[in-house]
């Protein structure tokens, strides 16, 4: 979906640190591919979304980078004071993130709902190919999956992301991080269910847009979707929601606290270069 083409790509960079620059500065090429990729945009439709997709770019590199040079470096003056990590602490960084997302999400919204009107059936065609072929993926890697693959798959995975900020994990914090992946056991199934519900709907704004909903109907809704996303509407959903983010919170408290001094001076160091990076990229898109 647009949304989520534009946040693995702009976020996703979060994740080759030597890499940002130069995988920002083509995000536009990337996106206008997966664009087309998911779409199937015809050529009426192509330009006008490849141009709503440069300034929502635009945009994002002006107003938003500051922003999260801000908070990364607000994370990486945190982490000079030896005091113990505690989730609260992390919980609120996050919402500063889920709200720069939000923010992304009205601006996505916004540009791309004239676009939407004028999809037709081979857009929707390819769309609903896409959905399926991502949720049979799913689906084999995590809910038809040997259970000791799921762990393994979700182990290394977690793994990766926190050695990408505390380098090498020692034993201990690799056996904390295993000892709650297994008390936490998978919840794949009502994964999936989840992402087919949100497909629907997704997918039902689409329909609508194309019966003549007008630009500023499919925006509400678009803007009301992506919302949810970040921040569920149904009781039970928002729960799990919470829940989750509460034990991700204290795992990744846990695993700080646990970290040896080369550990933490690398985790500032990345945030540290992160915002810089952050801030380069923000001040070519001033001069240019």
């Amino acid at each position: 979906m647009i949304r989520s083409v534009l946040i693995v790509v702009i976020l996703g960079l979060v994740a080759a640190c030597s890499g940002v620059k130069l995988g920002y500065n083509s995000a536009d090429k990337v996106l206008a591919w997966r664009l087309d990729d998911w779409f199937d945009l015809s050529d009426g439709l192509r330009q006008p979304a490849r141009d709503r997709l440069h300034r929502v770019l635009a945009w994002h590199r002006r107003e938003e980078l500051p922003r999260y040079a801000d908070i990364l470096r607000s994370a990486e003056r945190r982490l000079v004071d030896p005091a113990p990590l505690r989730a609260a602490e992390l919980l609120a960084l996050q919402q500063q993130v889920t709200g720069r997302l939000q923010v992304l999400g009205g601006r996505v919204a916004d540009e791309f709902a004239d676009v939407l009107v004028q999809f037709g059936p081979a857009q929707r065609r390819r769309l609903l190919a896409r959905l399926d072929e991502n949720n049979d993926e799913f689906r084999e890697d995590y809910v038809d999956a040997d259970a000791g693959a799921v762990r393994k798959r979700r182990i290394d995975r977690m793994v990766d992301r926190y050695q990408f900020w505390l380098g090498r994990l020692s034993p201990e914090q690799r056996i904390h991080l295993e000892q709650w992946v297994d008390a936490r056991g998978t919840d794949a199934a009502w994964r999936l269910s989840l992402r087919q519900d949100r497909q629907r709907v997704f997918v039902g704004i689409v329909d609508e847009a194309a019966r003549g909903k007008s630009s500023p109907q499919t925006a509400l809704r678009l803007r009301a979707f992506f919302a949810d996303l970040e921040a569920p509407s149904a009781p039970p959903v928002r729960a799990r929601h919470e829940e989750g983010d509460q034990a991700r919170a204290q795992l990744t408290a846990d695993l700080f606290n646990m970290a040896t001094p080369a550990q933490r001076d690398k985790a500032r160091e990345r945030l540290l270069r992160l915002a810089e990076d952050c801030l380069a990229l923000a001040g070519q898109g001033a001069a240019s």
